[in-house]
């Protein structure tokens, strides 16, 4: 659009330069007409001074003569003659007009010989004023080209100069739109690598390459209003502007994702989270900075690196960040690559260790309180690997969430858990599995988890669904329609983690579950609030006739406190930890058989 828009400015001046260019040489034909005529006239009256001499009138001729010397005083006539607005050719015209009407007198009394002697001599002076005339005319005619030359050569340059201004601005415009993002005003990620290519080497290595984002953006918007979140995000980049202070550069890079490169020293990171801070308490009308966390990876800049490296290096240490929660800091270092490493050899191993039964069920008690009566268990997983190590879910889950391979681990749990059901004829007993976000979204998720509760023949009762919070925020209304699908089938439905993320009574309305996990964090570090919003959680979930069930209960302190609150059901070390199928058995399941 832009250079159409250029195209047709740069031909609008040629076309008007053409126009001036054409006038001025029609003018100039005028002028040049002017010239032949009154070179006729010069001539005519010679002739017709000649013929009257010699006896040969000719009042036609004298006549042409009058009508051309009129049109060349008054640019009116049968000639299409035009005026020349010059004083001294229009003075030369009147005296040679004086001169004629004397010539033609002398005509009329030719028959006197003083009379032919006079029209002689006053032919000789008007051939004379003719001559200059002529000469006038041409001068005039000269000038007046130079001037349309002159003036067309300035117009060139005037409107080629105003075009090459007003080109380069479009293009300085085309820049900023191409490298400048338009909210922030911060540099684009392509006009970022440009600007730290600038850098010199011995800059390059005393400086870090910093990518952040604002953590649970998307829930900040949603709360706040985007106005909010497009403030938060211009005081984020004015904080950016004054942390570089010119010695480095930023960039916005997406949503809320930006790139910082300035000079490195030990508490880089901090500084440039306090600088952020700052900006947000005296830009946001929001008291909310406390509450704000950034995940954080960077890289030192080492010797003999590309720039596209170095951002790569920064984005796999943000990437990592976030797999480890909100509020990390990760640095692109041997630590790093180490830990690459092993996540390299862990997808490697996946596939063989789920067909060879490396991931094993191991279940952790629910229990009433406070009686501590055992009522049913949640199915977790472990990697027995076969070098006889074993890792934990965190070590794992983040990386098959990643990958996608957690859809078949999921589902290889549910189904120990139904084998176990049905091996046990556990009838009266509810087993919790876990559900990852990006299980649930896969569009086979209701077929193959109906199948497999087909084929073990286990009652819908004998199972929940357990969901984190988290993933409720981000469910579509498919996802949501084929979880109540479940409801209606039976099934038990749980919101694990309930609390750890950002609660709505709107969520509870939208996807109304059958029970709701109240997530350790609230036992943890007990004050007088966190007691406070367990008992309105447990509340507001008999209110809505959910059950509702605590975690991560490991004291008596806990269960007195919960006891206190009346929560019905608990779960944590207090009792067990997770343990295997045989441990299980051994100690829970015998002993209710033998209750």
């Amino acid at each position: 659009m832009k250079q159409k828009q250029s195209m047709s400015v740069y031909t609008c001046i040629w076309i008007v330069a053409i126009v001036i260019l054409i006038f001025s040489l029609f003018q100039n034909m005028g002028y040049s007409k002017v010239i032949n005529y009154s070179g006729i006239v010069r001539g005519g009256a010679q002739l017709a001074v000649k013929e009257e001499l010699n006896g040969e009138h000719d009042e036609q001729l004298i006549l042409k003569l009058d009508n051309i010397l009129r049109e060349l005083q008054t640019g009116e006539g049968e000639y299409d003659l035009i005026r020349i607005d010059d004083d001294s050719y229009q003075k030369q015209l009147d005296d040679m007009q004086v001169t004629w009407h004397l010539m033609k007198d002398k005509i009329n009394h030719l028959d006197q010989q003083q009379a032919r002697d006079e029209l002689y001599a006053l032919s000789q002076d008007f051939f004379t004023q003719a001559d200059k005339m002529v000469a006038t005319a041409q001068s005039v005619s000269d000038q007046h080209l130079f001037n349309s030359i002159a003036m067309f050569f300035i117009y060139l340059i005037i409107t080629g100069g105003v075009f090459a201004f007003w080109y380069r601005y479009k293009q300085k415009q085309i820049q900023q739109v191409m490298y400048t993002d338009k909210l922030t005003g911060l540099y684009n990620g392509a006009a970022f690598e440009i600007e730290v290519q600038k850098h010199s080497e011995s800059a390059m290595n005393e400086s870090v390459l910093i990518y952040f984002d604002l953590d649970d953006f998307k829930y900040l918007n949603a709360t706040y209003g985007y106005l909010f979140g497009n403030q938060m995000l211009i005081a984020i980049a004015k904080a950016l502007r004054e942390f570089v202070d010119g010695r480095g550069s930023c960039a916005r890079n997406s949503n809320d994702c930006f790139f910082v490169f300035t000079h490195y020293h030990k508490n880089v990171i901090n500084d440039l989270k306090t600088c952020i801070i700052q900006s947000i308490k005296n830009e946001i009308e929001f008291d909310i900075s406390d509450d704000i966390t950034f995940t954080f990876g960077a890289y030192r800049i080492q010797k003999d690196i590309s720039i596209q490296d170095m951002m790569e290096n920064a984005l796999l240490a943000h990437k990592n960040a976030k797999t480890r929660g909100k509020g990390n800091v990760v640095w692109y270092d041997q630590n790093l690559l180490d830990k690459i490493y092993q996540e390299g050899l862990i997808i490697n191993q996946m596939h063989r260790a789920l067909i060879d039964g490396e991931f094993q069920m191991f279940l952790q008690p629910k229990f009433k309180i406070p009686s501590l009566e055992i009522v049913g268990a949640e199915a977790l997983v472990r990697w027995h690997m076969s070098d006889g190590k074993i890792l934990y879910p965190d070590e794992f889950i983040p990386l098959f969430e990643s990958n996608g391979f957690i859809y078949d681990l999921d589902f290889s749990i549910l189904e120990q858990a139904c084998q176990f059901i049905h091996e046990r004829q556990l009838y009266h007993f509810i087993i919790a599995v876990n559900f990852s976000r990006v299980t649930i979204h896969h569009k086979d998720f209701y077929e193959r988890f109906k199948g497999i509760i087909e084929r073990y023949q286990i009652p819908v009762k004998c199972l929940e669904i357990e969901i984190t919070e988290s993933a409720f925020n981000d469910l579509s209304s498919t996802i949501l329609n084929m979880l109540m699908r479940l409801r209606n089938d039976g099934f038990v439905v749980s919101m694990d983690d309930f609390g750890s993320g950002y609660s709505s009574l709107n969520l509870l309305n939208t996807m109304s579950v059958d029970v709701l996990k109240i997530d350790r964090v609230f036992l943890l570090k007990q004050d007088e609030k966190k007691v406070k919003i367990i008992g309105l959680i447990i509340d507001i979930a008999k209110a809505l006739n959910m059950k509702v069930i605590c975690e991560g209960v490991e004291t008596k302190q806990d269960l007195e406190l919960l006891t206190r609150l009346k929560c019905p059901l608990g779960q944590g070390y207090y009792v067990s930890k997770a343990v295997n199928e045989e441990e299980f058995i051994e100690k829970f399941l015998n002993k209710m058989e033998e209750g």
